[in-house]
């Protein structure tokens, strides 16, 4: 029988499952608490939530939020990083703070935009660029052109106005 604690936690955590942009699993194992604590911190300040729940209870709770493909990684010590906004966000701060956590704090799966992922593809992740400067790339590929045409168009307008002025000056000597 499932106490309501229980029960709680797993709606709780189905819910959070249900909006993540992406949910990595990681072993904590060999970390002390400060780093923990270090860790926590660097991830809040990123707007990225770091939970620790049992893995019988992770399992309801994916299972209640329709994502069941990531059982076979639910076995030992797991700790969940979910983001709700960036999803690469949170391998980029866990790369960030690798050397601090002596290379123990390991990422063994993830769910990515929907699709579990191994550790291969998490390493990947982790080399693509923060959200905010490909929307930047993109932006500026998009302006380009525009730009482009617009100096077109003022050049021409220059070179017209320059074209009646030396007109008006002949005008006005004749």
């Amino acid at each position: 029988m499932p106490t309501p604690q229980k029960e709680q936690v797993v709606e709780e955590m189905a819910e959070k499952f249900t909006r993540a942009s992406s949910i990595f699993l990681a072993d904590f194992t060999g970390i002390d608490v400060n780093k923990i604590n270090m860790l926590r911190k660097k991830f809040h300040e990123s707007n990225v939530e770091y939970r620790i729940v049992k893995n019988t209870l992770a399992k309801l709770s994916m299972e209640k939020a329709g994502i069941s493909d990531i059982n076979q990684h639910l076995t030992g010590v797991n700790s969940y990083v979910i983001s709700y906004d960036d999803p690469g966000l949170p391998i980029k701060v866990v790369e960030k703070l690798q050397k601090e956590l002596e290379e123990k704090f390991i990422i063994k799966a993830g769910y990515f935009e929907g699709e579990i992922i191994g550790p291969d593809k998490v390493k990947e992740i982790a080399q693509l660029p923060a959200r905010e400067q490909l929307l930047s790339k993109v932006l500026g590929t998009l302006q380009a052109p525009l730009s482009n045409f617009v100096g077109t168009l003022q050049a021409n307008i220059t070179n017209f106005m320059g074209l009646l002025k030396s007109l008006e000056a002949k005008n006005k000597d004749t």
